[in-house]
């Protein structure tokens, strides 16, 4: 494998492998769709509270919320990061406990209390005011929705203690607008559906791929980003996807240039994709 990964590095003479998904969140590419949410989500400081983001799978939440924490004013701000929460009531206080640094207690009521006196107190304490992210939120269940809710409504719900980003899928959003989680939905001060890239986008996208690896600029036709936006519809992960099976197919067929003919004939035909060339 290793000696594979030099091949392609060297074929086309890049620094690095481009169109991977080892990115530093401080290095994204800023699409006008993530630039519009991380603003939003910092003028929701001022206000507090919960915040919700939601769009389909790929689109880029995860990185654009590491975007959103690494530009937090460390002075005034702490985040924690919790994700995967297809658990129990239970299960989902213990994590909360660990990433608190609190003791894992036994009792669903005690965990709920020690967290509740935490976060009430924490501002206080340490002059920071916490924000507990919540990724991958598809698996959040009515009950532990609810659960969300009481955490949040401290003092009777006249202020907040403490901050909370739900983030998933639109199934979450949907849950969340149906009529049993209409408490916690009409609490959440900001939310934002996540769009995928325009082909304005896509085009600069690949371009800032290539550039950030040293490659040839030139290395795909305008008509073959074209085609890629298109079977991606517009989502990063799967144009990652799509373009890193064309690098790979073009090295192995020794060409320097990747346009639409050549992604149909050596890259849609031999992947997943090909079922969906009909559709361009």
């Amino acid at each position: 494998m290793k000696e594979q990964r030099m091949h392609l590095k060297s074929y086309f003479g890049f620094s690095k492998i481009p169109f991977t998904k080892y990115m530093w969140a401080s290095k994204m590419f800023n699409a006008k769709a993530q630039q519009e949410f991380i603003q939003g989500l910092h003028l929701w400081l001022e206000t507090r509270g919960i915040a919700l983001l939601y769009g389909p799978p790929g689109v880029g939440k995860s990185i654009s919320l590491r975007r959103f924490k690494n530009d937090l004013d460390e002075r005034r701000f702490d985040v924690f990061y919790l994700f995967n929460l297809r658990i129990t009531p239970t299960g989902f206080l213990r994590s909360l406990s660990r990433i608190l640094g609190l003791p894992v207690l036994y009792h669903q009521a005690d965990l709920f209390d020690a967290i509740s006196a935490f976060l009430a107190q924490y501002e206080e304490r340490t002059g920071k005011h916490p924000i507990i992210i919540f990724d991958d939120g598809d698996g959040l269940s009515d009950k532990l929705l609810e659960l969300l809710r009481l955490l949040a409504n401290f003092a009777m719900d006249s202020e907040d203690r403490f901050s909370f980003i739900l983030s998933g899928s639109q199934r979450l959003a949907l849950r969340i607008r149906e009529p049993q989680n209409e408490a916690l939905m009409q609490r959440i001060v900001f939310s934002h559906s996540l769009r995928g890239f325009t082909i304005d986008d896509a085009r600069k996208y690949i371009h800032f791929h290539l550039e950030r690896a040293e490659g040839p600029k030139e290395l795909f036709v305008d008509n073959a980003i074209q085609l890629i936006f298109h079977l991606a519809k517009g989502i990063p992960r799967v144009m990652n996807q799509l373009a890193l099976q064309a690098i790979i197919r073009a090295a192995v067929h020794r060409t320097q240039t990747i346009d639409e003919n050549f992604l149909k004939q050596h890259v849609l035909n031999n992947s997943i994709f090909d079922n969906k060339l009909g559709d361009t």
